[in-house]
């Protein structure tokens, strides 16, 4: 039978309901006068148990997880939380004795016990994460218990677990899980032998179970400084002999070159040095007038780089003012759960975005439980969806396994993997809404319009001018062109004269 446990008394649940908290006339009368402190517990339909606030302004947990409006169904040994009072959730039909299983610990035991951890971390910032439902765990330095029994931190209603059957806590050199059961437990599909140091991404299976465990990196330890051996006492009087193709190659370096105990000096990098040998191969161009070579150890000074001369910006009267390029963001994802990237904070630009580890996404998480292309979320007909890509780990939302997709609804915390975030949608203006185009040129009008006048203003100030030149050179085409046509008249008439006479 389920039932509700507090200070080690037991409420049974049936249909009907069962109200806790600090008021007058609750089932479960809850220390204190706090009337916002009250929870709704009952049977639901298939036999579990369901919570639901008692009032709109209560706030009641499960397992950490704040409770919306609507019930939520409850697990064997799920934690609740009203203010400072904690409640337990059991059922007696899922807390019987364990099933001793033979044969899974014949095949576990002829595998070889782990070795060290392939990727170690430090004794903090331990957390699991269910591989079944997707719930996390904080690792406390004080550790955690595994067991069927309600007391454990971790609870799994099963018959192949024990009452008290494991427990992980901070120890040096990182976290080591210790095995207090008959039927044993897993780590990366190896089973444990007593107690085994934890690394990081490791899959740990208690019966029906799977946990993923994390925790901080260790730094990789340093590799110790170089040690540089002193020169004999006497390479300084006598300074060892030069290779035999080092005075060539040394002439036909262009850099700043010297001697320092009688042997050239070159200032250069690796690339320089890759250089020079290129240079060095190549047929020698046509050498100049010799130059004394420079006594100084420190290479010349490149020259300037050339930069084209850009053209010279509008007067500030005529250039136009750009508009700023930030915008606001549709929606916000901010992880929340302990870790390196605690706090990263990712802005949704777009209706359509991508989740995954790959570079390729539009929300890169870089981390061992996040598949390459995860999930994605997508705003269609003004609300928000979360899809799942049949991802290995699964999306959840709420605590809960997406299947398929789901509608996202408030602002629920949302997880890929064993990456926890919270999602925030930014409430679109009413008047902007539906509007898919914008006008991006129209900052520039004003200035065109002045340019314009200014230059229609210049052109008429010039007509005058302009318009003088041509009235000249038409007058003088004119003269010419009637002196021209007197002298054809006159040639003309002197042959008719001519013609007469002969006649």
């Amino acid at each position: 039978m389920p039932y509700i446990q507090f200070n080690d008394q037991r409420f049974p649940l049936t249909a009907a309901e069962l109200t806790v908290g600090s008021f007058d006339g609750a089932a479960v009368r809850l220390p204190g006068d706090d009337s916002s402190l009250r929870a709704v517990f009952r049977v639901g339909a298939d036999g579990t148990g369901l919570v639901v606030r008692g009032s709109p302004e209560a706030v009641v947990c499960v397992n950490g997880v704040q409770l919306g409006a609507e019930p939520s169904p409850l697990l064997h040994g799920d934690k609740l939380s009203l203010g400072s009072h904690e409640l337990r959730y059991g059922d007696d039909v899922k807390g019987g004795s364990t099933q001793f299983l033979s044969g899974m610990n014949v095949s576990d035991a002829l595998k070889a016990k782990g070795g060290a951890p392939k990727k170690p971390t430090t004794a903090t910032g331990g957390r699991l994460v269910s591989l079944v439902d997707g719930r996390e765990y904080a690792v406390p330095d004080a550790g955690v218990s595994f067991g069927r029994e309600i007391g454990n931190d971790i609870v799994i209603a099963s018959t192949e677990v024990s009452r008290k059957h494991a427990s992980i806590a901070p120890a040096e050199g990182g976290y080591v899980v210790t095995d207090l059961s008959t039927n044993g437990l897993t780590v990366n599909g190896v089973r444990v032998e007593k107690s085994q140091l934890l690394g990081r991404a490791d899959v740990l299976k208690i019966g029906p179970e799977e946990y993923r465990f994390y925790a901080d990196i260790a730094k990789a330890p340093e590799p110790p400084p170089p040690v540089v051996e002193a020169p004999p006492p006497s390479a300084a009087s006598a300074p060892p002999p030069a290779p035999a193709e080092a005075p060539a190659l040394v002439a036909d370096l262009p850099f700043g070159l010297g001697t320092l105990d009688g042997m050239p000096q070159i200032d250069m990098t690796v690339i320089d040095l890759e250089d020079a040998i290129t240079s060095a191969a190549a047929p020698p161009p046509a050498a100049p007038a010799a130059a004394p070579v420079a006594a100084s150890v420190t290479r010349p000074p490149a020259p300037p780089t050339q930069h084209p001369i850009a053209a010279a910006p509008p007067p500030e009267s005529e250039a136009p003012t750009v508009p700023s390029s930030t915008r606001k963001p549709l929606a916000t994802l901010e992880v929340i759960n302990e870790g390196p990237m605690k706090g990263t904070k990712f802005d949704i630009h777009t209706p359509l975005t991508n989740i995954g580890r790959g570079p390729h996404n539009d929300v890169s998480l870089n981390d061992e439980s996040v598949s390459d292309s995860h999930a994605k979320i997508l705003k269609r007909d003004g609300s928000w969806w979360l899809v799942d890509q049949g991802s290995t780990n699964g999306s959840y939302i709420g605590g809960r396994r997406v299947q398929g997709e789901q509608q996202i609804t408030g602002a629920p915390d949302v997880r890929f993997g064993s990456i926890k975030m919270m999602f925030k949608s930014t409430p679109v203006p009413a008047e902007d809404e539906g509007k898919g185009t914008r006008a991006i040129a129209a900052f520039g009008v004003e200035a065109a319009k002045k340019a314009a006048e200014k230059k229609r203003a210049t052109q008429a100030a010039a007509q005058p001018e302009t318009a003088q030149l041509p009235a000249e050179k038409k007058k003088g085409c004119l003269a010419m062109i009637a002196f021209l046509v007197t002298l054809g008249v006159a040639g003309a008439s002197m042959m008719a004269i001519l013609l007469t006479i002969r006649g």
